[in-house]
């Protein structure tokens, strides 16, 4: 979390993290200045005492664990958010309290930043010493499973949501809510984003060939991210864009009723570093995370200290009764955005902020839940706690507009989208809650004293109302280890944890007010995500492991029969030898399942240099590899470029490199283009 914020609030520079710390270190702050600073400082430098004390005691106790900085700020208690009056009442919360000069809008005084330009050695940049930010990465890695309140499972199809026919679709998690992948069909055409180049693919099996390819702008901006795909037109996001250097998101929506002239009709750009997207209907809905620097903000200019939408190159500020925030002194000048777009021309229908940070999001075809990871920090004069939470936040969505309604908190930390879910207008989250404790010891012989650290993790499951308020929840599961995929089947909710065996959780949800264990299950290794496969079987892709010591082995598919969820039994495994690593386990719409072709697909490396597509069916036997497929890419070591789909008899693999066409029966490929 500390990368994550100290690189978005250095915005332009990237400064590695020990240089920081150094500086910080070699200069004594004034009080008020050491409030403004990240809260982890205290910790670390009590952690390199205990460093120097152990060289002379040889005592020391440190968790396996490395311990977790705190970098958020933190409300005293959680309250619906207050909508602000006037931009006036805005920059009064977040302009500077003292008038500090502040080297690139990150918290260093001038002293500190002569210090600066002694000890850091500038990246390739322009004039100025300004360099391109790191790339950000959607938050959502994740799984799949059934969502909203009609518990329908949507994780078999690539393309639009709106045509249903003999082709796969993007792997999500919501029905009727599309998720942005590289890679789209339609049934007829692929679609495919690869750095700043737009392909699209006739889709006609032997015969398919290269339509167009066409090259997005690159004017300020690196490699190009996922698009939606809705009737005849593709729009396309860039996550790491810079306008008017700030930096944005850029969306291009193109008018593809011509596959092989596609034409761009709308430019959009939205403040902040990218977070996530869905398409709901006919509507764009775009999360952003925006820093502003408070050193060079203008009382009479919005634009300096709120966010902007700009929607070809009409650029307006979010409006002030669009943006909320808790009832407190001051911000960290951290916004989450969200705007909604429509499709067909980009045009703006509804834009909200909320002052303060998100992590993840979930939608359903009502609701956005924004959540965000903070940290509750109490101590005496012997021991410190620090407890882990997520405050969540609800915006109603409906044909375009936006409304917030309502901020709730839970115990704990999501590790993704699917760790939340909606059904029958209740919130169902599960967490991985960590308590960790410092804590200070004395001994008779000796004047120094002796630091501890213990980290404490539980598992627990929460459920909330529609406003967000707590109606029931377990506490205390799978003590020691960490939740690491989570699947809600309507009234069920399947759960795995991991430390050296895999514990899958199955609770009854059906009485909201008192959720219940049903069952638990332990094998060997863990499942990062876990799919619906027809009735009463559950697939888990993930990680064999060693029972005894919990060391990860070779990718893991499992089949789990939850005909009966009160007990849970692993039907089948197939432990997949040699190979070590999927795209699959960090990203969903990687993985391709589905029931009705009877297909289980992925990329998969055994040495980071031979890639390959492996493709399962399941039948009585169990597992049954249909194909091992080599790849035509040039990043075998990640694949993340890498999607597999289907149109009608016809198999495709996609990367950089190629567009591979196989016989869905056979696997013997028949084509290839590029």
């Amino acid at each position: 979390m500390f990368d994550k914020n100290y690189k978005s609030a250095m915005d332009h520079i990237t400064v590695d993290r020990e240089t920081h710390d150094k500086i910080l270190d070699k200069i004594i702050l004034k009080e008020e200045l050491r409030d403004r600073k990240n809260p982890a400082i205290p910790w670390r430098v009590a952690f390199a005492c205990v460093a120097c004390i152990a060289i002379v005691l040889g005592i020391i106790f440190v968790p396996r664990d490395s311990f977790k900085p705190l970098v958020k700020d933190n409300t005293s208690s959680t309250q619906t958010l207050k909508v602000s009056k006037s931009y006036d009442e805005i920059y009064k919360l977040i302009k500077p309290k003292k008038d500090y000069s502040f080297w690139n809008g990150f918290g260093v005084t001038d002293d500190e930043a002569i210090i600066y330009e002694e000890e850091i050695e500038y990246a390739e940049g322009d004039s100025d010493g300004v360099v391109s930010a790191p790339s950000s990465t959607n938050g959502s890695s994740t799984n799949a499973k059934p969502g909203g309140s009609s518990g329908k499972d949507t994780s078999a199809n690539l393309g639009d949501e709106s045509d249903k026919g003999d082709f796969s679709n993007t792997t999500e998690q919501v029905e009727g809510v599309s998720e942005a992948d590289i890679v789209k069909t339609d049934g007829k055409h692929i679609y495919y984003i690869k750095g700043t180049t737009f392909s699209i693919f006739s889709a006609e099996g032997e015969a398919s060939k290269l339509l167009s390819k066409t090259e997005l702008s690159r004017e300020y901006t690196t490699d190009y991210g996922d698009m939606f795909l809705k009737g005849d037109r593709a729009i396309i996001l860039q996550p790491d864009h810079y306008n008017k250097a700030k930096s944005s998101v850029l969306i291009l929506i193109y008018d593809i009723s011509d596959p092989k002239n596609p034409k761009q009709i709308a430019q959009v750009c939205q403040d902040g570093i990218y977070n996530s997207a869905r398409m709901v209907g006919d509507y764009m809905y775009l999360i952003s995370n925006c820093h502003i620097n408070v050193y060079e903000i203008d009382k009479d200019d919005p634009t300096t200290f709120v966010p902007t939408t700009e929607v070809n190159d009409v650029c307006k500020p979010v409006p002030a009764d669009s943006i909320y925030r808790y009832e407190q002194e001051n911000y960290n000048s951290q916004y989450t955005v969200i705007g909604s777009y429509n499709y067909k021309d980009g045009a703006m229908c509804d834009t909200a902020s909320l002052l303060g940070g998100t992590d993840n999001i979930y939608c359903s075809q009502g609701n956005i839940i924004l959540a965000d990871t903070q940290y509750n920090d109490t101590s005496d004069d012997t021991e410190s706690y620090v407890a882990e939470k997520t405050v969540v936040s609800r915006l109603a969505i409906k044909t375009g507009t936006i409304e917030y309604k309502t901020s709730g908190e839970v115990d704990g930390t999501l590790e993704n989208q699917f760790f939340i879910d909606e059904y029958n207008d209740y919130f169902r989250f599960v967490t991985t809650a960590t308590v960790t404790t410092q804590v200070k010891q004395k001994f008779d012989n000796s004047e120094h004293e002796i630091i501890s650290y213990s980290r404490n993790t539980t598992a627990r499951l929460t459920v909330l109302d529609s406003e967000l308020k707590k109606v029931g929840e377990i506490t205390n599961l799978a003590k020691g280890e960490r939740v690491y995929s989570v699947r809600f089947m309507g009234d069920t909710a399947y759960f795995v944890t991991f430390r050296q065996t895999d514990p899958l959780f199955s609770a009854d949800l059906s009485d909201p007010t008192n959720p219940k264990i049903l069952g638990e299950l332990k094998i060997p290794g863990f499942s990062e995500y876990m799919y619906p496969y027809g009735d009463g079987l559950l697939l888990g892709f993930g990680m064999d492991a060693d029972e005894n010591t919990g060391r990860t082995r070779d990718l893991k598919l499992s089949m789990f029969n939850i005909t009966d969820p009160a007990n849970v039994t692993e039907q089948d495994k197939n432990i997949i030898d040699g190979y070590s690593y999927s795209p699959a386990l960090n990203n969903h719409k990687a993985m391709l399942v589905h029931k009705d072709k009877n297909l289980i697909g992925f990329a998969a490396t055994d040495d980071y240099s031979n890639g390959k597509y492996i493709i399962f069916k399941y039948t009585d036997e169990g597992f049954v590899k249909a194909a091992t497929l080599t790849i035509e890419s040039d990043y075998k070591y990640a694949m993340d470029d890498v999607r597999g789909l289907f149109v009608g008899d016809a198999f495709y693999i996609v990367s950089k490199n190629a567009l591979q066409v196989f016989d869905i029966n056979t696997f013997l490929q028949i084509a290839k283009i590029g």
